[in-house]
């Protein structure tokens, strides 16, 4: 990320935040009609790692699709019975993209305007003063006078809390000595290792017949020790593979902390002057804790909405069915009454997946929502409704 010798005190967008979807959204802006004078990037870091992996589908050409790494057009389902099913997902395609690749292209194309400056810096707080809103920072303050952009603060989910659902995993990427893999397909779900309540399953993504992803991957509120989820992959690639440690080179490791919770707090819209997005704003898919692509279409509308003055809109829709279908998902995840795996496996097996990939991404009607709820099992679905619904009833307080 390159620093400008000199920083402004004011400008007319801030962003908090230099990670996706901060620079997400400066290069939404930059590439605009908005017509604004400044524009700075504040980040405690450099972006210029492979610290993360994302992935998306999609059946359209998409905004970051030079940077794409790989692409499947056939997905691998295993269920804990060892059911193995194997599908093309055309029209759609599922894309992978290393962060270091993303970060490069984007910065590449900041740097060739002006207006856009970065500062390696911490952010200590917010405030405002008079009408414009500021960030203070461990290299001084510095004030917006237009809006500031926030990806940095803490989504409401706590760590701690069991009752607060995480995606969180390890991954490695191997070389292996010899090839073994086939690179045609990616392996979205594998629950053969899912021996409890939890959801949990094994993600792998093979780039070529010797290198792979492999994702050792929770939907639940306890946290592991990263030793054990090394230990399964180990131990999945000697199962799965036949693959002995000395069959492979381990050449990177990523780990995660996903949030998949649903905040109660009033939708955000355009007049304010802090606006949370990314993580912080709520834009991970609750259910999935998918973000690129999803992120991507809401700062493209952000910055439509801001470009044609739209400032009643709200910064992160989400139309209130989905969000009671998310809800009620997530309680039955949560609850452990029945295998989380067995609702994925219900899904995959009863239905289509280009309709399964459309409702994950909020595509569907209300009718094709139906259907997909009428193939899951029944009782837990209808115990975690009632539990959301009576939480919600307007008791009188003691």
């Amino acid at each position: 990320m390159p620093e400008s010798p000199i920083i402004k005190p004011s400008h007319t967008f801030i962003l908090a935040g230099g990670g996706m979807a901060g620079l997400s959204l400066a290069y939404y802006l930059h590439s605009s009609k908005i017509d604004f004078e400044s524009m700075l990037i504040i980040d405690q870091t450099i972006k210029n790692t492979r610290d993360k992996t994302w992935c998306y589908w999609s059946d359209q050409a998409e905004t970051f699709d030079a940077c794409v790494e790989h692409r499947w057009d056939q997905l691998w389902f295993h269920s804990f019975a060892n059911q193995n099913d194997k599908f093309s997902i055309a029209p759609f395609s599922y894309r992978k993209i290393q962060s270091d690749t993303w970060y490069a292209f984007v910065q590449k194309e900041l740097s060739s305007n002006p207006k856009v400056q970065f500062l390696q810096a911490k952010v200590l707080g917010f405030n405002y003063a008079g009408r414009y809103a500021c960030v203070q920072t461990d290299a001084g303050k510095f004030t917006a006078t237009s809006k500031i952009f926030d990806s940095i603060s803490p989504y409401p989910c706590e760590l701690a809390n069991p009752k607060h659902l995480k995606q969180h995993f390890v991954g490695l990427t191997i070389e292996t000595n010899f090839p073994i893999f086939e690179p045609d397909a990616a392996h979205l779900f594998d629950f053969r290792i899912a021996h409890t309540k939890a959801c949990e399953f094994m993600y792998v993504l093979p780039t070529s017949t010797r290198v792979a992803l492999f994702e050792h991957t929770y939907f639940s509120g306890e946290l592991k020790e990263k030793e054990h989820y090394i230990a399964q992959i180990k131990s999945y690639l000697v199962g799965a593979y036949g693959l002995g440690e000395e069959d492979y080179l381990i050449v990177e490791e990523e780990a995660g902390i996903i949030p998949m919770t649903l905040s109660e707090e009033d939708p955000q819209n355009l007049q304010a002057k802090i606006i949370r997005i990314g993580t912080s704003g709520g834009f991970v898919k609750a259910t999935t804790g998918y973000s690129f692509l999803r992120t991507q279409r809401k700062l493209i509308a952000l910055v439509e909405n801001l470009q044609t003055g739209r400032f009643g809109s709200v910064v992160n829709e989400s139309k209130p069915f989905k969000k009671w279908m998310d809800r009620v998902f997530l309680r039955v995840l949560v609850d452990q009454k029945i295998k989380g795996s067995r609702v994925f496996e219900s899904l995959f097996q009863k239905n289509k997946p280009q309709l399964i990939l459309r409702f994950l991404e909020e595509q569907t009607t209300v009718w094709e929502d139906l259907k997909l709820m009428t193939s899951v099992p029944t009782i837990p679905f209808m115990q975690a409704a009632f539990k959301i619904a009576l939480e919600r009833l307007p008791f009188p307080k003691k």
